[in-house]
C-alpha cells in the first residue's frame, strides 16, 4: 500500500492548495430529500437553543456516543449533540443526559444547513477519524476535504484527536492556511473520550490532541 509521505514540502504544499482551493470554491452539495427532513427539525431546535442564549457543542462522528456523554457530563451548561451516519454504532447509545442529543446524518449535509442557518458551536469534536493515509485519498480527509471551510465556518473552536501524529501534523497545516490559531500536543493519558482512545492507550500508543480557535 502507498502511503502518504509525511514530510515533504510536495505535500505540505499538496495540503496549502487544497485548503485554498476550497476556500475559493464554497461546498455545494445537493441536500437529499431525506436528510432536509431528517436535518431541519434539528437545525431548527438548534437555532432557537442558540437564540436563547444556550451554548453548543458537537461531536461529529460520535459512534455510539459514548464521547457525546461525557462531554455532556463535562458541560452541563451547554448542549452537545452527536452526529453519527451510521445507525448501528448510534443503536448502543448508553442513555443520554438531558443536555445531549444524538442524530443519524451525514456530516457534509449538517455542516452545511447548520451553516446556512448562521448556527455556531463552541467547539466542535473530531475524535479519532479514519485518516486515510494513502496519498490519493487528502480529499477524503476532513482537512483535505471541500466541507473544511464550512466546518470551521460554524464553530468557534475544534478539537481533534488522533493516534496518527502525521494527521495531527497535516490537520496543523491546513488550520494555518485558514489563519486559525492551534497547538498540538501528546493525550496526558487523562480519562480517554472513546472507546478508541481508551483501546489505544491502555495498548501504549501514543495519542495527539490538536486545540485550535479562530484568530
Amino acid at each position: 500500500m502507498e502511503l502518504y509521505n509525511k514530510d515533504t514540502e510536495s505535500e505540505w504544499q499538496r495540503i496549502v492548495t487544497a485548503v485554498e482551493r476550497h476556500r475559493a470554491a464554497p461546498y455545494r452539495l445537493p441536500i437529499s430529500s431525506t436528510m432536509q427532513a431528517v436535518l431541519d427539525p434539528l437545525v431548527e431546535r438548534l437555532v432557537r437553543e442558540q437564540q436563547s442564549g444556550k451554548r453548543l457543542l458537537l461531536d461529529a462522528g460520535c459512534g455510539t456516543a459514548y464521547s457525546t456523554c461525557l462531554l455532556a457530563e463535562h458541560h452541563p451548561d451547554m448542549l452537545v449533540v452527536g452526529i453519527d451516519r451510521s445507525l448501528v454504532r448510534l443503536r448502543k447509545a448508553p442513555p443520554l443526559p438531558a443536555n445531549a442529543l444524538i442524530c443519524r446524518a451525514r456530516l457534509e449535509e449538517f455542516w452545511l444547513l447548520a451553516h446556512q442557518a448562521g448556527i455556531l458551536f463552541e467547539r466542535t469534536y473530531l475524535l479519532y477519524p479514519n485518516p486515510y493515509p494513502k496519498r490519493w485519498q487528502l480529499g477524503r480527509r476532513w482537512y483535505g476535504h471541500p466541507i473544511f471551510p464550512t466546518i470551521l465556518a460554524t464553530t468557534r473552536s475544534l478539537e481533534l484527536r488522533t493516534n496518527q501524529q502525521w494527521y495531527a501534523h497535516h490537520f496543523c497545516i491546513a488550520l494555518a492556511a485558514c489563519s486559525w490559531h492551534y497547538r498540538c500536543m501528546p493525550h496526558a493519558g487523562d480519562q480517554p473520550l472513546t472507546p478508541f482512545e481508551r483501546k489505544y492507550l491502555a495498548r501504549g500508543e501514543l495519542c495527539w490532541i490538536v486545540e485550535a480557535w479562530q484568530k
